[in-house]
């Protein structure tokens, strides 16, 4: 200790004022160290979570003397690494989370002495709520609403009012529904609630655009009406920003740009026809080859009346003459290649992209 405080008589004002300076440096470092260490062993309970679902599982945590945080405005619930595996499985046996949606549990306690009305209510949420909760289960859908109004009866034709559903999706980040996405939609709400059909349901994302199809009736020379290819050009524009918004949201983080996409299309379709010719390569279309031949002859012998009496033992000689002649006929034509383009619809003629940082 003596040669501790004699080492510290020895040293400067500023060799003193060093070593302090480092020693409070390492403390905060070790401090810091030990903080982060402490926020990293935290790890993801539940993301995504319905406030009244985020509020349950606190209280639970609370009553259970488990330490969590918070994060992406509560929706986010993190614990312990430790206590994750047994949280989940505490929270499963508490039947949380519930999602929000109250489905024909509401019917598990009978009330007796609830009218009529009352019970038609409901039965509409329960209806509801079953339906949101299957709409949520499809992997790009995060959040879904779901509104249905029953068909009104009436004896009279005029006041008779068909079955209608609306249904509003909060989709992932990048994520998009596919045509077939939204029509499968449309056929699981339809089939869920009597006397509605899939025309009468509409399917819209959390920025109000249409994604159910619009089933307008055709014009008299069969071309489509101008909602729906407005519906066309909206559905290119949307899988776009889907595609700059998964791009920079790991970059950028969520909330903190805008994307937005403008295309200009061309919705003429038809059929283009096209024929090349190459004289350098020539093909036989057809060949033809004839030969002639003929052939005359005339006796020979000593001219008078003797030469004209047969004689059997010696034949007479003969000169022979004649022509012969070849024709050989050959077609040739030039390689030829046909061509046959259909113009699809919906063509895109020009694009503009726009990002706007925070």
């Amino acid at each position: 200790m003596e040669q501790f405080k004699k080492l510290l008589a020895d040293l400067s004002i500023m060799q003193r004022v060093t070593i302090v300076a480092a020693a409070l440096v390492v403390g905060a470092g070790i401090f810091a160290f030990v903080q982060w260490k402490r926020e990293s062993d935290f790890r993801p309970l539940y993301t995504a979570l319905a406030s009244e679902d985020a509020g349950a599982v606190v209280q639970k945590l609370r009553e259970g003397g488990v330490d969590f945080r918070l994060s992406e405005s509560g929706s986010t619930v993190l614990v312990p690494s430790a206590k994750l595996a047994e949280m989940r499985l505490e929270m499963a046996a508490a039947g949380l989370p519930k999602s929000g949606r109250i489905g024909f549990e509401l019917f598990d306690k009978t009330n007796f002495g609830a009218t009529e009305f009352v019970e038609h209510i409901n039965y509409r949420r329960a209806l509801e709520g079953e339906l949101e909760r299957t709409v949520m289960s499809l992997a790009e859908v995060e959040q879904a609403r779901v509104h249905v109004t029953f068909p009104k009866e009436s004896v009279y034709l005029e006041s008779r009012q068909p079955a209608k559903a609306s249904v509003v999706v909060h989709l992932r980040p990048g994520a998009t529904l596919l045509p077939q996405n939204v029509v499968a939609i449309e056929h699981l709400v339809a089939s869920a609630v009597e006397g509605l059909t899939p025309e009468a349901v509409s399917v819209l994302d959390v920025r109000g655009n249409l994604l159910s199809r619009v089933r307008a009736a055709a014009a008299a020379d069969g071309a489509e009406s101008s909602d729906r290819l407005l519906e066309i050009r909206q559905g290119i524009e949307r899988d776009l920003v889907a595609k700059i918004n998964s791009t920079l949201e790991p970059l950028l983080g969520a909330n903190k740009f805008r994307a937005g996409a403008a295309v200009e299309c061309d919705f003429s379709s038809g059929e283009q026809s096209e024929e090349l010719f190459d004289p350098n390569r020539s093909v036989v279309v057809t060949s033809q080859k004839s030969e002639d031949t003929s052939t005359t002859g005339k006796a020979a012998g000593v001219p008078g009346t003797a030469s004209n009496l047969p004689r059997p033992a010696t034949p007479p000689a003969t000169a022979l003459a004649g022509t012969s002649r070849k024709t050989e006929s050959v077609a040739y034509q030039s390689s030829r290649v046909v061509r046959r383009t259909k113009m699809p619809e919906g063509t895109v003629k020009r694009m503009s992209l726009s990002v706007l940082v925070d």
